[in-house]
């Protein structure tokens, strides 16, 4: 007894100190990756505690604890488990449960002191979107800003270009009575539950489980797919619109593909529907998804990818393999401006420019307030609808994070007459002023070709100066009519929900346009307009693109 007693003292003494050790790295591991977090990222904090109202501040108090609560969780779990290898085994099974209890609050305590709480900004939690409960005739505490964010959610959730995130997947299951199990593949390729949410305010009246990918070399956006009757169906959507195949494929699992893209497109409008119905109940699961996307850097469970891996940068080379890859690319500048940081070097050889330029959008809402075109497509770089006119000075700031861009090489995008001519963006804004859809994208596509294909009789750069030259003009070229045909497709996708101007005749005229390549005609009314702006250059100087 007394060899075994001071064996089992041995064992405990070596186990707590494992323990002990373990817990102090984690915490001097997490100070120092959040400096490194702080430092690369070279942000202010975005969430200003002193500029936030008393049950916001409230809020926050309550989020950050979350965080605390869910990593120091996580924590001592990992070590409780650590215990037992070393030597809780050796116990009995009653004792093991002090164990536990004496681990876990040790690990808690620890990890909630004041030195090492304010570092948990940079941690992740989801669980409050998943499990809090909703109150469905919730108001909104703050009057001036009742359903701010609801509405805007509501808005881009609309919008097929939206990725579908864990919390388009709460309001769903509220809105439809749908309990959703996310699993996902572990190291051995075991599918594990990542995450349950079950209806709160009525009864589960189906079950749908989903898979999701993070992103690899297969899945490079991440992806959802669903689990039906014990075998995955695999979902293929265009877009980012998998969440909500999934979904729907997983609701209607015996129903055609074409109802299944409807029933997709319908979910996005019960979202909605249900967001401006109760703002109250889901204003605040919003804002704590802002604040996880700010202190984290994106959501997780998106059909984008998984936030927790580090971001390998690239270097990009100019090559005429990579000017192929991504030239004619239409996205959005907030996706460009990502794209500048995850991939160092594209915009040496490669620049987003703005179609139409933003300045003619601004301009043309200076020219007529009452402009349905200019008002829609604001509402668009601002994210709001109806617009907010206080958000228009952010255009001028950001340069219209939510307006799409073309990627097109550098050096032919500083021969675009809107690129170099004040007089074709005026023109441009003036018929954006006059609701002209037609005459808008005309103008537009022609704007974004380099001025030597437009008018050859001058002598404007022709690209034939050094080697790389002609190859950027000939990937250019080859690429416009299925570039632009996409940005006028993006732009209708934007915009055919927020105005009755984007009529399905109009899009079949711009399709007919670019495919005939009335952009080369001569005796096309609008190029030669478009030429005529070129015979008094100016250069844009600090015009906003």
């Amino acid at each position: 007894m007394a060899i075994q007693a001071v064996h089992m003292g041995v064992l405990a003494v070596d186990a707590i100190s494992t323990v002990h050790s373990l817990s102090s790295k984690f915490f001097s591991n997490l100070h120092e990756q959040l400096n490194i977090f702080k430092k690369e990222k070279g942000s202010s904090e975005k969430v200003k505690v002193n500029e936030l109202s008393a049950s916001d501040a409230e809020m926050l108090k309550e989020f950050k604890q979350d965080l605390a609560d869910t990593i120091s969780a996580l924590l001592a779990d990992a070590l409780v488990e650590v215990f037992h290898q070393k030597f809780s085994s050796h116990i009995v099974s009653h004792v093991q449960g002090q164990v536990n209890g004496v681990i876990g609050r040790y690990v808690r305590t620890g990890l909630k002191s004041d030195r090492t709480e304010e570092k948990l900004k940079a941690g992740q939690n989801n669980r409050y979107i998943s499990y809090m409960p909703g109150d469905p005739n919730a108001k909104h505490k703050s009057a001036g800003e009742a359903g701010k964010r609801s509405e805007s959610h509501a808005e881009k959730i609309r919008n097929p270009v939206t990725a579908g995130t864990i919390l388009d997947i709460r309001v769903l299951s509220e809105a439809t009575g749908t309990k959703v199990v996310i699993l996902t593949e572990d190291s051995h390729g075991r599918l594990t539950k990542m995450q349950e949410l079950s209806p709160g305010a009525k009864a589960t009246n189906q079950t749908v489980t989903l898979i999701y990918r993070p992103k690899s070399a297969q899945h490079p956006d991440g992806h959802y797919d669903v689990r039906i009757n014990n075998q995955t169906v695999n979902i293929d959507s265009e877009s980012k619109s998998c969440l909500f195949h999934a979904l729907a494929r997983g609701m209607k699992p015996e129903a055609r593909e074409e109802e299944i893209a409807l029933e997709a497109d319908r979910l996005r409008s019960v979202e909605a529907d249900t967001l401006l119905r109760h703002p109250g109940q889901w204003e605040p699961f919003i804002k704590r998804k802002e604040w996880t996307e700010a202190i984290r850097g994106g959501d997780w469970y998106m059909a984008e990818g998984a936030a927790p891996a580090k971001k390998k940068i690239k270097l990009m080379k100019e090559t005429e393999e990579a000017l192929e890859q991504e030239t004619g690319q239409v996205k959005l500048y907030e996706e460009w401006q990502q794209d500048s940081k995850d991939r160092k070097g594209i915009g040496k050889f490669i620049n987003g420019d703005h179609q139409p330029p933003v300045n003619s959008i601004l301009k043309a809402n200076e020219l007529n307030q009452n402009s349905k075109l200019a008002t829609a497509m604001l509402e668009v770089a601002t994210s709001s609808s109806p617009l907010d006119k206080k958000l228009i000075e952010d255009v001028y700031n950001t340069h219209g994070l939510g307006l799409p861009i073309v990627y097109v090489p550098e050096e032919v995008h500083r021969e675009f007459p809107s690129t170099k001519s004040q007089r074709f963006r005026d023109l441009l804004a003036e018929t954006i002023s006059k609701d002209d859809v037609a005459a808008t994208f005309k103008l537009t596509i022609l704007g974004a070709m380099p001025r030597s294909m437009l008018d050859s009789s001058k002598k404007y750069n022709n690209f034939d100066q050094k080697k790389m030259s002609p190859t950027r003009l000939k990937v250019f070229q080859d690429s416009f009519s299925e570039h632009s045909k996409a940005l006028v497709d993006k732009w209708f996708n934007l915009l055919g929900h927020k105005t009755d101007l984007m009529k399905p005749e109009i899009k079949k005229e711009m399709e007919d346009w670019i495919n005939a390549k009335k952009y080369e005609d001569q005796n096309d009314p609008f190029r030669n307009q478009v030429i005529s702006t070129l015979q008094s250059v100016s250069k844009p100087g600090n015009v906003t693109d």
